[in-house]
């Protein structure tokens, strides 16, 4: 381990796409023995000076679950400026928040991603994939992140705020901006990352006021009507429109990724969900699990907590590896191998209990219809260069994906008069 051990963000730009780009080997190292242990970050000045690190699947699970003993206010990461926590320089986010004050936020928007809400929004999804695959066919050769996996949740999530198709381009720049600051390639500056987190916090106070006028059916006439009744404070609709907007966009973007390289390393994988038809459960879960877009999460301990001989203080930040977690093979049967057949799959890539993934149904939901529509209409999809990940600790993220792809022949054949609505 370097001197930042696993929050080394090199780690994760370099890691082996094989094995999902995660450090797998020093996560199982660290499992069997170093289950809980104190890392010092003060080698990088934009993080805290030390953590607590835990990666074990039951003994992250238990953290997140126990509430009463270990609070969210730490915010998401390790970094020194969280712009989920006001006292980090943030703003107030419902994954920074306890209790009480995290349910009255939850609950403002909470119906609006219930199954059955998400589940209205399926032809609209698989049309927005449709017309993504169709353009990247016409290009036969494609960034798959950028021609295709970041406008997937961009265009769904979008639909389900109300974001307008004009400004939904700045919103992506925006994002791309603030999810990964740690890559130089993604965030130049410290000054880009301002200026792009500004943005996003000015945006959801202007569509805010917007929706009071012009309201609708969707997330931000919701949170509009809460800022209206005083149940969100304009800082709470800035984190708001920060956690729906820039976390929604991320973590789906790179677990369609990962999911479809895993696919095409692996064709006898690919050749069952192709036989399939459709996009089994069993396989959508196994790509989250594998794919892991958050690396960590992190907690505060509320009390003194002694775990595997190890003492946390009252006050002491604990690091929960996600990523460790949903490759151990103490819950997991062969977690190294990347099985859409996978019967018992109980990953945490959405969290747990109260703090479950507001958005999870809005994943699962794009993840397949993106899949169903693109083994669909693309008979041919391969590599066609290096793949390069995000350089970041905390999203886990493939940067670049060349691929060449080539429409199937019975669907071209079939369809072709449909093509030109498709692309429009």
């Amino acid at each position: 381990m370097s001197e930042l051990g696993v929050f080394d963000p090199d780690l994760y730009a370099r890691g082996d796409p094989w094995q999902s780009g995660l450090p797998l080997e020093l996560f199982a190292a660290l499992r069997a023995e170093q289950p809980c242990f104190w890392q010092s970050l003060t080698a990088e000045p934009m993080f805290i000076d030390g953590v607590w690190v835990v990666t074990r699947y039951a003994d992250v699970l238990a953290m997140i679950r126990d509430t009463a003993r270990f609070s969210n206010r730490a915010g998401t990461s390790v970094r020194r400026f969280d712009p989920t926590v006001a006292a980090c320089g943030g703003k107030p986010t419902m994954v920074s928040m306890d209790g009480a004050v995290h349910r009255n936020n939850r609950t403002v928007t909470s119906k609006m991603f219930s199954l059955r809400a998400t589940q209205a929004f399926e032809q609209q999804f698989r049309a927005i994939a449709a017309r993504l695959i169709e353009r990247a066919l016409d290009k036969e050769r494609v960034d798959f992140i950028k021609d295709v996996a970041c406008y997937m949740p961009l265009d769904a999530m979008s639909d389900i705020l109300g974001i307008p198709v004009e400004d939904r381009e700045q919103i992506l720049a925006w994002t791309n901006l603030v999810a990964v600051p740690l890559d130089p390639h993604v965030t130049p500056t410290r000054r880009n990352f301002e200026d792009a987190l500004e943005g996003l916090w000015g945006y959801g106070l202007k569509l805010a006021e917007r929706r009071l006028g012009e309201p609708d059916d969707r997330v931000m006439t919701a949170v509009a009507k809460g800022r209206a009744e005083g149940r969100l404070s304009d800082d709470e609709v800035c984190g708001y429109m920060l956690q729906l907007a820039a976390a929604g966009n991320e973590t789906t973007r790179n677990a369609i990724a990962f999911g479809l390289l895993a696919l095409l390393q692996r064709p006898e994988q690919m050749a069952l969900v192709r036989a399939q038809g459709t996009m089994a459960s069993s396989a959508i879960e196994e790509i989250l699990r594998w794919s892991s877009p958050t690396v960590h999460t992190v907690r505060i301990a509320l009390e003194d907590v002694t775990l595997h001989g190890a003492t946390i203080r009252s006050g002491d930040p604990i690091a929960l590896m996600l990523g460790s977690a949903n490759f151990d093979p103490a819950h997991f049967d062969r977690p190294e191998l990347f099985d859409v057949m996978r019967a018992a799959n109980e990953h945490i890539a959405f969290g747990s209990a109260a703090h479950t993934c507001l958005g999870l149904h809005v994943a699962r939901l794009e993840l397949k219809v993106m899949f169903e529509e693109l083994l669909r209409r693309a008979g041919s999809i391969t590599l066609d260069g290096p793949v390069e990940l995000v350089r970041d600790n905390l999203i886990h993220g493939i940067r670049t994906m060349p691929l060449r792809m080539s429409r199937a022949a019975a669907r071209a054949r079939l369809t072709e008069p449909l093509l030109s609505e498709l692309r429009a």
